[in-house]
C-alpha cells in the first residue's frame, strides 16, 4: 500500500499569480501568463491538512432536534376547527407571528416559527463548524462579494462605471448636504440625520473607509438634492447643468445599489438609499417602469420584517421609530406611483401592523436610548403625520377607490351608500388632519408647516370632488351635458389644485421641486388638445389660465426637442388659433396674443408650423368630445372611443408623436392614435 502512494505521482497547483487573478495556469514552471507578463512564477503551496475532528456531542443533539422538528412538521395533522372557532376574513389576515432572523449578517423576517427554529439550530451548528472567530465588520454582507449581475434586471448595469469618479468634490458634498436638509429631508423624514451627518463628514474626508451602503446612501443624498434645485441653482452652486449632475449622481446611486446585490444583500440603509432613489424618478423615468422597481422596494422591505411593528418583534426604539418612517413612506410611494401608472389599489402584504410615525424630532432621537416619548409640541414630522393619514385611508377603505373609478365613467345613476360611507371616511380624515395641525403646526416654524396645511386643505378638496358624482356636479346641465364634458372638467379642476400649490409664496419655494414632480404632462396635453374644440365657457377660460401657468412654471416644456413638448406646444398654439378666433367674433375685438403663444411660435421649427393651422379636419384631441358649446346630436370631427378606454393617462411611450402629424390620404392629416385608445383606461387623475 506504501510503495503504490509514494509512486503517485505529486498534485501540481496552478501558480500564485494565476489564482490571485482567477485564471487558468498551465502548470508549468514558469507558466505562460507569467512568461508573458515577464514577471517570476512562483508556484503555490498547498494548503495544510486539516485535523480529523472528533464527533462533536452539541452539534449530534442540534442535528437530532433538527430532525425532530422536521419529523413534527411532516406527521402533524391538522385539527377540523369549529364553526364557532373559524376566523373571519379580517382574522385570518391578521398578523400571527414571526421573527427576525440574522442570516449571512443581514436581517430578514420569517413568518413560520418552525423555520425560524429550524434556522436557529442550523445557524448554531454553522458556529460550532466555524474554524475562525466572525470578525465584526461596519459594511453590510455585501463587502466581501462581487457585484449581483441580476440587479442589473431592475437598475440599469453601471457595474463598469467607476464611483470616485461620480463622487462631488469635498466642498459640494457639505453644499449639496445643506440643500438636503433644507429641501428634502422635511418631506421624506427615512433618515436620521444624527447618524447619518458623521458618515457624510468622513466620506468628504476619506471616501476609501465608507461602507457600500453607506455610499449608496450618500449618492442617493446627492441625487435628491440635485433634483430639488432648478437649473440655474445648479449651474450657480456647482458650476453644471442640472442634467448633468443628475445623470452623475444617479449613475452613482445604481452603481452603489448594484454593487451591494441588492436582491440577496440588504439592510435599513440600503432601503433607506433605495427610498431615496425612488423618489427622484418622478418625470424622468418611464413610471410603470419605477411602480414595478417600487414592488421590488416593498418586497425588500416585507423581507426585512418592516410590515411587523417593531416593539412586536422585541426591537429597540430608535430602530422601531425608524422603520415606521420607512414603511410609510414606502406605502406612500407605491400608492403614488401605482396611480400614475393607471392601476388602483395596490397589492400590498395585507398582514401588516406596523404602527404609524411618532411626532418626534431627530435630535430627540438616539440609538442607545430604552424609551420613546412623543412630543405634545409642534415637531419637523408635520408632513409626514399628514401623509400618514392619507396613506391610511387608502389602506383602511379601499371602497374609495371604487367611488372614484365609478365616478370617472361618468355614470348618471350611483349607489348612495357608498357615496355616503365614502364622504364619512373623508371627513374623518379631515378631522384627523386638523387636530394634527392644531396640535403639532406652527406656521411661523417654517415652511413645512405652510405646506403641511395647504396640502391637507388641497388634499380634502380633491377626495371631495372625486368622490362627487358627476350629476351632482355643480357644472352639470350647462357646461357638463355627458360623460366626456365631464372629462374635460377633471382634466382642468385636476390641474388647477396643483398649480395653486406652485404658488405657495410662504414656502419660499424650498418645495416647488416635490409639488412640480406631480406634474402629468399627459393630462396636460389631452386639455390643450380639447381647446380645439371647446372655445367658450367658464370651464375653458380656467382651462387657459393654467396653461398660462403651466408654461411660466414648467421650463422644461420650452425644449421642443422632446416629442411630448413638442406636440404639446403644436396643441396649444392650434387652440389659442381657435379661441382668439371665437373671442374676435363674441365681441368684434382681435384678443392679444399671450406671451407664451408667441414664445411657442417663434421656437416652433418651421416643417411644424404647417400642423398649427386652424382648418385642419382632424385632431387626435377632439377623440369622442362633444365641446359643450355644440348642441348635442350634431355630428363632431374625430373617432368615438368608449369612455372605459378613454380616462386614464396617455403612454407617452405608446404614441408615435414623430408620426402624429403626419398626412395621407391625399394630404389630410392622420392622425396616430397610438397608447390614447388601449391606454386611456384606469385611475387617470392622481389624487395624491
Amino acid at each position: 500500500m506504501s510503495s503504490s502512494s509514494s509512486g503517485k505521482p505529486p498534485r501540481v497547483l496552478a501558480c500564485v499569480l494565476c489564482q490571485s487573478r482567477k485564471i487558468k495556469c498551465d502548470r508549468k514552471t514558469p507558466c505562460s501568463n507569467c512568461i508573458k507578463a515577464n514577471v517570476a512564477c512562483t508556484p503555490s503551496t498547498p494548503a495544510p491538512a486539516r485535523k480529523r475532528r472528533r464527533p462533536n456531542q452539541d452539534l449530534q443533539q442540534r442535528l437530532a432536534r433538527c430532525e425532530e422538528l422536521l419529523s413534527e412538521y411532516a406527521t402533524a395533522k391538522p385539527t377540523a376547527p369549529s364553526s364557532a372557532d373559524s376566523p373571519t376574513l379580517d382574522e385570518a389576515w391578521k398578523p400571527r407571528g414571526g421573527k427576525l432572523i440574522v442570516d449571512d449578517g443581514g436581517v430578514k423576517f420569517i413568518d413560520s416559527y418552525l423555520w425560524a427554529n429550524i434556522h436557529s439550530e442550523l445557524s448554531a451548528m454553522r458556529e460550532i463548524l466555524e474554524d475562525e472567530d466572525a470578525i465584526d465588520d461596519p459594511c453590510t454582507p455585501a463587502d466581501s462579494q462581487a457585484s449581483d449581475l441580476n440587479a442589473g434586471l431592475i437598475l440599469s448595469d453601471t457595474s463598469e462605471a467607476n464611483l470616485e469618479e461620480l463622487h462631488p468634490q469635498p466642498a459640494h458634498v457639505f453644499r449639496l448636504w445643506q440643500i438636503f436638509l433644507e429641501r428634502v429631508n422635511p418631506l421624506t423624514k427615512v433618515i436620521h440625520v444624527p447618524t447619518v451627518q458623521p458618515l457624510l463628514v468622513e466620506a468628504a474626508t476619506s471616501r476609501e473607509n465608507v461602507p457600500k451602503n453607506v455610499e449608496a446612501l450618500l449618492f442617493s443624498i446627492y441625487l435628491m438634492a440635485t433634483v430639488s434645485l432648478s437649473d440655474d441653482e445648479c449651474v450657480e452652486r456647482f458650476g453644471f447643468t442640472k442634467v448633468e449632475a443628475y445623470n452623475r449622481y444617479s449613475k452613482g446611486c445604481r452603481s452603489a445599489l448594484m454593487r451591494i446585490g441588492i436582491l440577496k444583500n440588504y439592510d435599513l440603509v440600503v432601503l433607506q438609499a433605495l427610498v431615496l432613489y425612488l423618489f427622484s424618478l418622478p418625470g424622468r423615468y418611464d413610471r410603470h417602469a419605477a411602480w414595478i422597481l417600487n414592488g421590488v422596494i416593498v418586497r425588500i422591505a416585507q423581507k426585512m420584517g418592516l410590515h411587523r411593528d417593531g416593539e412586536f418583534l422585541g426591537l429597540p426604539p430608535f430602530e422601531t421609530e425608524m422603520r415606521r418612517r420607512i414603511w410609510w413612506r414606502i406605502l406612500l410611494l407605491d400608492a403614488m406611483y401605482a396611480l400614475m401608472s393607471g392601476l388602483g389599489h395596490s397589492l400590498l402584504p395585507r398582514s401588516w401592523d406596523t404602527k404609524a410615525p411618532l411626532n418626534i424630532n431627530d435630535s430627540d432621537l438616539y440609538p442607545t436610548m430604552t424609551t420613546i416619548q412623543p412630543k405634545d409640541s409642534p415637531t419637523d414630522m408635520i408632513f409626514c403625520l399628514i401623509c400618514t393619514e392619507i396613506a391610511a385611508v387608502m389602506v383602511d377603505t379601499p371602497e374609495i377607490h371604487l367611488v372614484i373609478l365609478q365616478n370617472e365613467m361618468g355614470l348618471e345613476t350611483y349607489d348612495p351608500e357608498k357615496i355616503e360611507k365614502a364622504f364619512k371616511r373623508i371627513e374623518q380624515l379631515d378631522r384627523n388632519m386638523t387636530e394634527i395641525l392644531t396640535k403639532y403646526s406652527d406656521l411661523s416654524m417654517g415652511p413645512v408647516h405652510v405646506l403641511a396645511t395647504e396640502c391637507k386643505r388641497t388634499m380634502i378638496q380633491k377626495l371631495r370632488e372625486l368622490i362627487s358624482p358627476m350629476v351632482t356636479q355643480p357644472e352639470w346641465g350647462h357646461e357638463v351635458l355627458s360623460p366626456k364634458d365631464y372629462l374635460f372638467k377633471m382634466s382642468v379642476t385636476a390641474g388647477e389644485q396643483n398649480l395653486k400649490m406652485y404658488e405657495l409664496s410662504a414656502t419660499k419655494g424650498v418645495f416647488l421641486w416635490f409639488m412640480m414632480s406631480h406634474f402629468q404632462l399627459e393630462l396636460f396635453i389631452y386639455m390643450v388638445g380639447q381647446l380645439r374644440w371647446r372655445t367658450s365657457g367658464k370651464l375653458v377660460e380656467r382651462a387657459w389660465e393654467s396653461v398660462d401657468l403651466v408654461y411660466r412654471f414648467h421650463t422644461e416644456l420650452w425644449d421642443l426637442s422632446v416629442k411630448a413638448h413638442l406636440a404639446a406646444a403644436i396643441f396649444t398654439i392650434r387652440g389659442w388659433k381657435m379661441r382668439g378666433k371665437a373671442l374676435q367674433e363674441a365681441t368684434g375685438v382681435i384678443p392679444e396674443t399671450p406671451d407664451y403663444i408667441l414664445k411657442l411660435q417663434r421656437i416652433l421649427p418651421a416643417e411644424d408650423v404647417k400642423h398649427t393651422l386652424p382648418d385642419e379636419s382632424s385632431d387626435l384631441m377632439g377623440v369622442g368630445t362633444t365641446p359643450a358649446s355644440v348642441p348635442p346630436g350634431i355630428p363632431q370631427p374625430g373617432v368615438d372611443v368608449a369612455w372605459d378606454q378613454m380616462f386614464g393617462f396617455v403612454d407617452m411611450g405608446a404614441v408615435d408623436w414623430g408620426d402624429m402629424f403626419a398626412t395621407a390620404n391625399g394630404g389630410q392629416p392622420q392622425a396616430s392614435y397610438g397608447g390614447y385608445g388601449a391606454v386611456f383606461g384606469g385611475n387617470g387623475i392622481n389624487w395624491m
